[in-house]
């Protein structure tokens, strides 16, 4: 850096004068959008701690929008969404929210499109819900419009019998709402069979759905649903460690389906494993080490380690690894199987 240079005096026409008579890099309100979606503030702090987000946390969305770049902030949103670029979720749900609630007409058509791209699983529709619902307080006009409602309803046409009902069964209610909630305010119309069935056991229950479809001929997929409800049911029910193996080895199914005793055991934990999801196996790295499950130079720490040196499967993970998270699951792996420093470098690129 060149020992002569004066903060008070400008480098090139690019920077501008700050609070103090000094001059810095011009922050363009491009930018302010990029720092509010990762760290749901437009300045350059991230809070741990959670924020209640309001208008006053997104005037950088409103001239966007104002300045008629609000499908440009759509598309920002969605692109920071599906390559896992933010902090948390929260922030680019709320931005969607108040994309899809402005009076631009062609910003809030680009918002209600982007809903099912954004909101990936339901605890994001949930939450995007809940943002428009603490929007709307205060004003006249109610929130479940013809828009509003089409979104909802294509975010479960869009997806098969199963993806739905292995969605609707992990994540049952978030932020106040339910899925029973969103199909009745939806008015929703099942686009398939398996959705039908599905949006049955949803409305009516497991006993309801085996009453309707005892003696109907159905395709083999819907088979294969009525099945996979049928073993989400009976883990409920079960005290029998081998049948919850069984279930979880047969029809994959995932933690949130089982009950609180369960996870109690170092074979059940060992079966959910062989099929755990990165992200959920990140999160319980911990929890399995502290239960014996990953032991040193067992096939489980293997399968570990094997997922954690796949930079791809990594690099697919929407999740932002803060490197205080890198070192917690890092201290989480048994000492005797650490991965090898060019495999953590590997691992810490995706950091």
């Amino acid at each position: 850096m060149d020992e002569d240079a004066n903060q008070m005096q400008p480098l090139n026409d690019k920077q501008v004068p700050n609070s103090e008579g000094g001059y810095v890099w011009q922050v363009t309100d491009m930018n302010r959008l990029h720092r509010f979606l990762c760290f749901g503030s437009e300045g350059g702090t991230y809070y741990i701690k959670e924020q209640k987000l309001g208008f006053e946390n997104a005037e950088v969305l409103i001239r966007l929008i104002e300045d008629g770049k609000g499908c440009d902030v759509v598309q920002e949103i969605k692109t920071f969404s599906q390559e896992g670029r933010a902090a948390k979720q929260e922030p680019m749900l709320f931005a969607l929210a108040i994309c899809s609630q402005c009076s631009d007409a062609k910003t809030k058509q680009a918002a209600f499109k982007a809903v099912s791209e954004v909101c990936r699983i339901p605890t994001h529709l949930f939450t995007f819900i809940q943002f428009k619902k603490d929007l709307k307080e205060g004003m006249k006009c109610g929130m479940w419009g013809r828009a509003l409602r089409k979104a909802v309803a294509d975010w479960y046409n869009g997806k098969n019998g199963l993806v739905v009902a292995l969605a609707v069964t992990k994540y049952k209610q978030r932020n106040g709402w339910s899925h029973k909630d969103l199909l009745r305010l939806s008015h929703l119309k099942p686009a398939s069979e398996g959705l039908a069935v599905v949006t049955k056991y949803i409305t009516k229950g497991w006993k309801e759905v085996q009453e309707a479809y005892k003696d109907k001929e159905f395709s083999s997929e819907t088979e294969k649903l009525l099945k996979y409800l049928e073993a989400v049911e009976k883990v409920k029910r079960t005290k029998d460690e081998l049948e919850v193996i069984h279930l979880i080895e047969e029809y994959r199914l995932v933690r949130e389906h089982l009950q609180t005793n369960h996870l109690k055991s170092k074979e059940v934990w060992k079966a959910l494993l062989q099929e755990m999801p990165i992200t959920a196996m990140l999160r319980n790295l911990g929890k399995m080490t502290a239960n014996s499950v990953l032991e040193p130079a067992s096939p489980e720490v293997a399968i570990v380690c094997e997922r954690l040196r796949n930079e791809k499967l990594l690099k697919k993970v929407r999740t932002v690894f803060t490197t205080q998270c890198f070192y917690f699951w890092y201290d989480s792996l048994p000492k005797s199987h650490f991965l090898k420093t060019s495999e953590v470098y590997v691992l810490m690129r995706n950091v």
